[in-house]
């Protein structure tokens, strides 16, 4: 866990992809294709169920850093519109 840690803190810069002309859930998954080492995905399935998955190198605990590192930006405005 400390190695993730680790990795984690090197983050600079996170990027909202937002204002594009698709948003359709296939193509932004697509985008991210080979650009990362372990995601978390969060979203509404087509029955309008919450869904959460993630790649196997991550567990509940990652999970939820992740989730909260993301909440905590997101109300800072780290993602607010330039």
């Amino acid at each position: 866990m400390e190695d993730k840690i680790k990795v984690i803190e090197k983050v600079t810069k996170v990027e909202f992809k937002t204002g594009e002309i698709s948003l359709e859930p296939d193509s932004v998954l697509e985008k991210a294709k080979d650009n990362y080492t372990s995601v978390l995905i969060i979203g509404w399935d087509k029955d309008g169920r919450l869904d959460v998955r993630s790649t196997n190198n991550l567990d509940q605990k990652d999970c939820l850093y992740l989730s909260q590192m993301f909440s905590n930006k997101l109300l800072n405005g780290d993602y607010a519109p330039e």
